[in-house]
């Protein structure tokens, strides 16, 4: 099993209707943990994808003009051989006090469809690599206590606990740093 990671803030790069589709399927869930869809989280429409969305996605990889409380940040579609949308992954390249606290250097998610066949793994490995390769040491990576599959995740990724806060809505929060030292930086 193959993905790879194709930046969302080039031009063309993954079409609209395609990322559409995946918030779609992704919120058809219920209690779904949607993670790393950065601004696209906010778009409730084809439209919004389009308009808001993508370009918001660009700027914030460009890091011009962010509000208060936003970081450059990363974000890309995880793509399988044939061409699906399985996954997303945001890397986000500092941390804010918030960010520290809940929501971390890496948020992702995976198409509920296409769980539990290792996507988030192999999209960590890569977005890791990526890190080191933009000269991170470590990062910090958060979920739910209750979203099993990510901490595994994390863990088999070198994640080290450092513990559990309440969020902003007061629902704990796991905080894990995995260490960059190791990682490959020829990307």
């Amino acid at each position: 099993m193959r993905i790879h990671l194709v930046r969302l803030d080039r031009p063309g790069a993954v079409d609209a209707e395609m990322i559409w589709e995946y918030l779609q399927a992704c919120r058809s869930q219920p209690q779904d943990e949607a993670a790393g869809l950065g601004p696209l989280e906010d778009c409730h429409s084809l439209d919004e994808v389009r308009r808001f969305g993508l370009p918001e996605v660009a700027r914030q990889a460009r890091g011009d003009d962010l509000p208060p409380g936003f970081v450059p940040a990363l974000q890309f579609a995880a793509m399988d051989p044939s061409g699906e949308l399985v996954g997303m992954i945001q890397l986000r390249l500092r941390l804010t006090q918030a960010l520290l606290r809940a929501g971390g250097n890496i948020g992702y998610s995976v198409r509920p469809d296409c769980r539990r066949q290792g996507y988030a793994g192999l999209m960590l490995d890569d977005c890791l690599l990526r890190a080191a390769a933009l000269g991170m040491s470590r990062v910090l990576i958060t979920c739910s206590p209750s979203n099993l599959a990510s901490r595994r995740t994390i863990l088999s990724r070198g994640g080290q606990l450092e513990n559990v806060l309440p969020s902003r809505s007061g629902q704990p929060v796991e905080r894990y740093w995995i260490d960059l030292s190791t990682k490959r930086t020829d990307r």
